[in-house]
């Protein structure tokens, strides 16, 4: 087996006999220009567009990207989770691909004599990826929070992997976006939890080498280029890994194009300098696509936001609300439009009405500031969830809001994808798909019984994940977002 970092989450594995390529972001940038590879990934190397297989780990357009996807040769097999509901595979076979593979969870696909992939699912639209050969397993977790008996399975099954590769660093607005008067709605998630996620993983599993993944990106929109300074890097991490108690266990910082393979081991550049002096390269790369950006911007300031159309998509949201969803959904949604004479906007999920106001209710939860355009252009193509990753918004929480503020978020993004309501999906894949997945389920329903903190606390780590795409073109679906 050879193996190749591209870039972010993306990874190209080579066996005797087969390839694969994993999560193609390669080219542009994701969530309305808002994030932009870093270390940057230069050309894109045209033999990962050739690959005899792909596997996506999810639906996150860092992952699964259409501007990439477009360019990756159309004979390739290609792989996705087996969810409740399939989300997936239709818009593959709208962007030209014929050959879809539905991976059901635990089981394994030979790619070769020697080289197979297992896909692990996780929460409502994540997965982990085992590859292994006769040379060396790859636990690729990328941002799949996996964790409790779901994780335990996997190493029961696989052993401890020669390459553990996992995210390191923060994927949404919370709560760099946030403002709040009351300091104890601003750490629910902390920094601290990001590197301490990373190694106790790497506690759990034993693997030989643990390498920071699936969070190698950089901020370039004006609008976000102040929270370049908060993301946790893979030099952070490797300082709290030296001072963790892992003999079983060796950090590997890897960057684009560095690689593994049998013979001769790592090949890895230094990357110190591109973290050290990242504010002065993160500077020149805005330069460079700051046309790129301008124009995206054009076309955003070119879109008008109607009351209709956020009427009408918050109110089918709200009436796909579980009926318990009240008991989390709390308090009032804001949104607030200032172009509109009554520009406070208004969700209410207790009495999932969607109102237009003079002022804000006392209660809110939060109120939301996105722009006009990118806001108009969110809810045409059924994306609102996205624009929490993307962090081009503000929000101002209402005192103790929070729950209900990331619950908003978490609910909106699995009514999107396609979840709600429930009982349209109460059939005989879903249920396939929950005996399969099991002892995540009972992990969840221990984790509720037993676990410490808010119900928010021990869910936003796991709801709240990453997604994107290139602003050129809309894929067939309409789901494109730059």
């Amino acid at each position: 087996m050879h193996f190749q970092v591209i870039g972010h989450s993306a990874l190209f594995v080579r066996s005797e006999h087969t390839s694969l390529l994993v999560d193609p972001w390669l080219t542009g940038s994701c969530y309305w220009r808002s994030w932009w590879h870093y270390p940057p990934l230069g050309e894109p190397d045209p033999e990962w567009f050739e690959a005899d297989n792909v596997y996506l780990s999810h639906h996150h357009f860092d992952h699964f990207h259409y501007p990439s996807l477009r360019r990756v040769n159309r004979s390739a097999t290609v792989f996705v989770p087996r969810f409740a509901i399939d989300f997936m595979a239709g818009e593959l076979r709208d962007l030209g691909f014929t050959r879809i593979e539905e991976l059901s969870h635990g089981v394994t696909r030979q790619l070769g004599p020697t080289f197979e992939i297992t896909s692990y699912q996780y929460g409502f639209d994540d997965s982990a990826l085992i590859i292994a050969d006769n040379t060396a397993t790859i636990a690729d977790f990328n941002d799949c929070k996996i964790r409790g008996r779901s994780l335990r399975e996997i190493v029961g099954r696989h052993g401890s992997p020669t390459f553990l590769l996992k995210n390191h660093s923060w994927a949404q607005a919370y709560p760099h976006c946030y403002t709040s008067p009351n300091q104890a709605d601003l750490q629910v998630l902390s920094r601290r939890q990001y590197s301490a996620d990373f190694i106790e993983t790497v506690r759990e599993t034993k693997a030989a080498y643990a390498i920071p993944f699936a969070s190698s990106v950089c901020f370039l929109h004006p609008e976000t280029r102040a929270y370049n300074d908060t993301a946790i890097t893979p030099f952070e991490v490797a300082e709290a890994f030296a001072k963790a108690d892992l003999p079983d266990s060796e950090l590997v910082i890897m960057g684009p194009r560095d690689s593994w393979d049998p013979d001769h081991g790592f090949r890895v550049q230094d990357w110190s300098e591109a973290y050290e002096n990242r504010d002065a390269h993160i500077e020149e790369l805005a330069g460079e696509v700051a046309d790129r950006i301008a124009a995206s911007t054009a076309e955003e300031q070119a879109t008008s936001l109607h009351w209709e159309d956020f009427e009408r998509h918050l109110s089918r949201f709200l009436a796909a609300l579980p009926p318990g969803a009240r008991f989390v959904l709390k308090r009032p949604i804001v949104f607030e439009v200032p172009s509109d004479d009554r520009p406070f906007w208004t969700l209410d999920p207790r009495t999932r009405e969607v109102s237009r106001r003079v002022a804000p209710p006392d209660d809110f939860a939060s109120i939301v500031r996105i722009d006009e355009g990118l806001l108009a252009d969110a809810i045409e193509k059924n994306l609102l969830g996205l624009v929490h990753i993307s962090m081009r918004l503000k929000v101002e929480l209402g005192p103790g809001g929070v729950d209900t503020d990331l619950m908003f978020w978490a609910f909106v993004t699995i009514w999107e994808i396609g979840y709600l309501p429930l009982q349209d999906h109460l059939n005989r894949r879903a249920v396939g798909v929950a005996l399969r997945r099991r002892r995540e389920l009972t992990d969840g329903v221990l984790l509720k019984l037993v676990g410490r903190g808010s119900l928010v606390e021990r869910m936003a780590a796991n709801l709240m994940a990453d997604e994107g795409d290139d602003a050129s073109a809309s894929p067939p679906s309409g789901r494109a977002v730059s």
